[in-house]
């Protein structure tokens, strides 16, 4: 009886400690290698996606403040190259301080 007690607790645990951030903001593009993602979360918190078919993909994370149209995004790490300032714009996403401009297609905005 004890163990079937303990294994319902363990199983209780294990549920509750599910992610329950949902997605409010999908956007993506093809890259010549690759993919690019942007994920952004009802938490504040986003993650910025670069998968090449030859290389790793590289994530970048953190949180995000929406200002109207634009979006600034604080890193927890590295900045990509595509900035950390974008404008919601003609169902894009459309980065303006990087080192290149980078646009990402949006596929899901409830923000």
């Amino acid at each position: 009886m004890k163990i079937r007690f303990l294994y319902f607790c363990l199983i209780l645990i294990i549920i509750s400690c599910k992610d329950e951030r949902k997605e409010v903001l999908l956007a993506d593009r093809e890259a010549p290698l690759g993919l690019i993602y942007l994920k952004i979360y009802d938490d504040k918190s986003f993650e910025f996606i670069s998968k090449g078919m030859i290389r790793d993909k590289d994530v970048y994370t953190g949180n995000y403040a929406l200002k109207n149209d634009t979006l600034y995004f604080k890193y927890n790490d590295s900045i990509p190259k595509a900035g950390s300032k974008a404008i919601i714009q003609n169902g894009y996403v459309s980065y303006i301080n990087g080192t290149y401009p980078e646009n990402v297609q949006i596929k899901l905005n409830k923000l």
